[in-house]
């Protein structure tokens, strides 16, 4: 009697293991250039912008419509197989929550901005990845990111919330470590057919008070060409502020596309970066590009190079 009631807590204990649905993916991409960079060094370089990386993400099924879920993203440099963005393992993300169909999903960690997510992404043609030769202008990054961003790629310590409904979709977060002012941000979008709308605001990121970022970006694909255009201004730490506009576009060609972009900032109404980007792009597969671009910028200061080009390949798993 206890051996058989002993055998059908064990079943019981297995299946409802069994219910609790789970999976874990491994991703990431690997890409590589060869040039130089505008406002940077003389000199040829093996490069990477895009931020070669390694992920683990996972998420079990609690049932009811919630989740338990989990992210890690390492950031690494394939020219020499270094630790990518400085000391920081998990750079690209590392945080533990949970998630609701209708109630959208919280997140504890380090996680991207919700300004950079909703809004700031949005602007640049070339993306993340590929082969963007500017310094992702919308999140107020000094050329050649000297000088630092206003606005945050990532939040340390912090409280993610997110969720969409339709076309919209929400972010807001709020950073717990950093003093005397915690970091807050959040962005709106929305996506509807060919139309894409973004707005961020961010402040206090580096614990000042006067620290503020505000950005928009806007696309409109017409099929045979996609339009993309970006604005954001704000002050930093020292009250200078700095201002920010990008225009692009990217055209299907063949198994490839053309892309470009107009990127200026401005800093206390002084013009320090003036760049224009046109590269080439084209699919190898849906995992693999190879591509090229050349750049101008003829406010890079002196000792630096103003004109940059790359060749590179990108490849994602």
């Amino acid at each position: 009697m206890k051996k058989s009631y002993l055998v059908g807590a064990v079943l019981a204990a297995v299946g409802g293991v069994a219910s609790a649905q789970s999976s874990v993916t491994v991703f990431g991409f690997i890409e590589a250039q060869v040039g130089r960079q505008t406002q940077n060094a003389p000199g040829t370089k093996l490069f990477d912008m895009g931020g070669s990386r390694l992920g683990f993400k996972g998420d079990e099924d609690l049932g009811g419509g919630l989740k338990a879920s989990f992210y890690l993203e390492h950031r690494l440099n394939p020219d020499d197989g270094t630790v990518g963005g400085g000391a920081t393992f998990w750079k690209g993300g590392s945080w533990v929550g949970l998630s609701h169909d209708k109630a959208g999903s919280v997140k504890l960690g380090r996680w991207w901005s919700q300004a950079f997510l909703k809004s700031q992404y949005a602007s640049d043609p070339f993306g993340m990845g590929t082969l963007g030769e500017g310094s992702y202008p919308t999140v107020g990054c000094g050329p050649a990111f000297r000088g630092g961003c206003l606005g945050a790629f990532w939040v340390n310590n912090s409280v993610s919330y997110e969720n969409s409904i339709g076309g919209f979709s929400f972010g807001a977060q709020y950073g717990l470590e950093v003093y005397p002012k915690h970091p807050i941000n959040f962005g709106v979008s929305y996506s509807g057919g060919p139309v894409y709308v973004g707005v961020g605001y961010e402040a206090h990121n580096d614990g000042s008070s006067k620290e503020k970022w505000t950005s928009l970006a806007a696309t409109y694909d017409f099929s045979v060409a996609k339009l993309y255009a970006g604005y954001g201004t704000g002050r930093d730490a020292a009250d200078v502020s700095r201002k920010n506009v990008i225009v692009g576009f990217s055209v299907p060609v063949g198994a490839g596309q053309i892309i470009g972009s107009y990127d200026v900032q401005d800093q206390n109404s002084v013009r320090v970066e003036q760049l224009f980007s046109l590269g080439y792009k084209y699919f190898l597969s849906k995992r693999t590009n190879v591509f090229a671009v050349v750049a101008n910028d003829n406010k890079a200061p002196v000792g630096t190079n103003k004109s940059g080009y790359a060749l590179g390949v990108f490849h994602s798993f």
